[in-house]
C-alpha cells in the first residue's frame, strides 16, 4: 500500500474561486503538475492540471477566472486501497500520471502521482518482511500450519529442513484437500506437502515472477540463492492484486430473520449492526477485497432500507443492482430472477460473517471443474453417552463419549453460469434442492473446506458471539 503523503495533500488543494494566476503560482510551488479542486474543505470538485491551464491560456482565458471553470470535473479516482502495480495499471489505462483517493464521502485523503510507483522495491520489501513468518521446520502439525498460514494470510508456508533451506512447499489448498480427506491434523505438515515445488533463481523481476506463476498456475513463488536457501516468497497478489477480475456474486438478503426477534423486526437481518456497521456491509468488504466489484443483492423483507443504505454501491467501492422478489422463493429460486451470468459467481446467504479467501475458494473450484463448489465447515459434535456397537448376539465395542465429525454447508457457493438452467422458474428452491438436482444427474458438485472464520448469525447467541467476536478482532 502506497503511504499517503498529507503535507503534500495540503499543498495541492485548491478551492474552485481561487484565479487561474494563483493556481499556476500554487502549482509551481507544489512541484506535482495537478492540483486538486475542493470545495467545502476537501470535497473534491476537480482536477486542474498544467495541461488545463495551457489550453486555457491558448484559448485567451482571463487569468484572474477562477480555476474551477477550466478544471476537469469528471477526473478519474479511486475510493478503494489499492496496490502500487494497481495504480500504475489505472494510470497507464488512462494516460494519467495523478490519482485523487476518496473516502466514502467524497472527499480527498490522498494524492497519488506516477513517481510515487515503485513496484519492485514494493514486492521485494513485502516478499523480506513476510519471510520469517511463512518459514515452517518439519514436525510441525498440520494444525499448527493452518494456524500460521492464517496468521501469515500468503496462502503458502515454505518447509525449511536446516535454517532457510527449502525441503517444500505447503498450500492452501494441500491442507484444504487433507481435511476433505480426513487426514489427522495431529499429523506432520509434510506428509501433505509437495517435496518437490517450482522455485525461482534469485534475483528475478516481477514481470519475470509473473510469467513464471502463470506457465504453472501457481500463487506463491519461493526465491531460491544458488545453495537452496529461500530468499524471498513472491505471491501472485503483489504483483496482480485482483485475483478473481472474472467473478461477480449475489447476496440473498431478503430473510424475515424471525429466530432473531424482536431485533428484526423494523430491520432486515443483513442490517443488524455488527461492530460499528451492518452484518452486509461487512460482506460486502469481505467481497470487495477479494477483488469482485459486481454484487446483486436478491431482497424481499425490508428491502428499501437496504437499498437506502447503499445505493449504487459506489461509496463502498463496489458496484450493487437490485432484485426483489415479491414472494420469497429460498436460497437458490432467486438466482432466477437475474439475468443468466456470463460467468462463475458467489452466490452467499445474507447472515453469514466470514473471514474466508474467495480468491483461493474460486481457484479451489476452478481446478476442480465443478458446475457449484459448495463452502463447507467442519463441525464436531461430543455424544456425552458412551457409545455401544452391537451385533445380533451382544455388544461388539464400546466407545466412551466420542466426538463425531461432519461437513456442514456454510452457506457460501460457488456457480458456473450453467448452473441457473437446473433452477425452475417462479418456485420455492433452495440451494439444497439444486445440490441434490444436480448429484441426481450426475454432474459434478465439489467441496470447499473453510478454515478460516465464519459464523451463521441466525440466533441470539450467534448474534452476541459475532459482537464479541468482532470487539476482540477476530474478523
Amino acid at each position: 500500500m502506497l503511504t499517503r503523503n498529507f503535507e503534500r495533500l495540503n499543498r495541492v488543494i485548491i478551492v474552485p474561486s481561487a484565479t487561474i494566476a494563483e493556481a499556476i503560482a500554487q502549482l509551481d510551488k507544489a512541484g506535482t503538475r495537478a492540483l486538486v479542486v475542493c470545495s467545502g474543505g476537501r470535497k473534491i470538485f476537480g482536477l486542474l492540471t498544467d495541461g488545463d491551464i495551457r489550453r486555457a491560456l491558448l484559448q485567451v482565458k482571463d487569468l484572474s477566472a477562477p480555476c474551477g471553470s477550466v478544471a476537469n470535473r469528471e477526473p478519474i479516482v479511486t475510493n478503494v486501497p489499492l496496490l502500487p502495480v494497481e495504480v500504475l495499471r489505472i494510470l497507464n489505462q488512462h494516460d494519467i500520471d495523478h490519482l485523487p483517493v476518496l473516502n466514502a464521502n467524497g472527499e480527498v485523503i490522498d494524492f497519488l502521482i506516477r513517481s510515487d510507483i515503485g513496484v519492485e522495491e514494493e514486492i521485494a520489501a513485502r516478499s523480506l518482511q513476510r519471510l520469517d513468518s511463512v518459514i515452517i521446520k518439519p514436525g510441525v502439525s498440520i494444525a499448527e500450519a493452518i494456524a500460521q498460514l492464517d496468521k501469515a494470510g500468503t496462502g503458502a508456508l515454505v518447509i525449511c529442513s536446516t535454517g532457510t533451506k527449502i525441503v517444500g512447499l505447503l498450500t492452501d489448498g494441500d491442507i484444504r484437500r487433507a481435511v476433505l480427506r480426513g487426514i489427522v491434523l495431529d499429523s506432520p505438515c509434510e506428509c501433505i506437502a509437495s517435496s518437490s515445488p517450482a522455485t525461482a533463481q534469485a534475483p528475478i523481476s516481477a514481470t519475470v515472477a509473473l510469467q513464471f506463476m502463470n506457465q504453472r498456475d501457481i500463487h506463491q513463488l519461493p526465491v531460491v540463492d544458488p545453495d537452496g536457501n529461500v530468499v524471498e516468497l513472491i505471491l501472485r497478489k503483489d504483483i496482480v492484486a485482483q485475483v478473481t477480475p472474472r467473478l461477480s456474486a449475489v447476496i440473498m438478503a431478503g430473510g424475515y430473520g424471525k429466530r432473531l426477534l424482536p431485533l428484526t423486526e423494523h430491520v432486515p437481518k443483513p442490517m443488524l449492526p455488527v461492530g460499528d456497521r451492518p452484518l452486509l456491509e461487512r460482506t460486502i468488504e469481505q467481497l470487495r477485497q477479494s477483488g469482485i466489484r459486481d454484487i446483486s443483492l436478491i431482497t424481499h423483507y425490508l428491502a428499501e432500507s437496504i437499498e437506502q443504505h447503499f445505493g449504487d454501491g459506489r461509496l463502498f467501492g463496489v458496484r450493487l443492482s437490485y432484485v426483489q422478489e415479491d414472494n420469497p422463493l429460498g436460497t437458490a429460486g432467486g438466482l432466477k430472477l437475474m439475468k443468466k451470468p456470463g460467468r462463475p459467481f458467489v452466490v452467499i446467504n445474507g447472515d453469514i460473517l466470514t473471514g474466508l479467501s474467495f480468491e483461493a475458494m474460486h481457484d479451489y473450484h476452478r481446478k476442480s471443474g465443478a458446475v457449484i463448489t459448495v463452502g463447507v465447515r467442519k463441525y464436531e459434535m461430543k455424544v456425552p453417552y458412551g457409545i455401544v456397537e452391537c451385533n445380533e448376539v451382544g455388544i461388539v465395542a464400546l466407545k466412551e463419549k466420542p466426538s463425531l465429525t461432519f461437513f456442514v454447508n456454510a452457506g457460501i457457493y460457488l456457480l458456473e453460469p450453467s448452473a441457473s438452467e437446473y433452477i425452475p422458474s417462479a418456485q420455492h428452491f433452495n440451494m439444497t434442492d439444486l445440490i441434490q438436482k444436480l448429484l441426481e444427474l450426475k454432474i459434478s458438485v465439489a467441496s470447499f473446506p473453510i478454515m478460516e472464520y465464519w459464523l451463521d448469525v441466525g440466533q441470539h447467541e450467534d448474534y452476541r458471539r459475532a459482537q464479541e467476536d468482532v470487539r476482540l478482532g477476530k474478523i
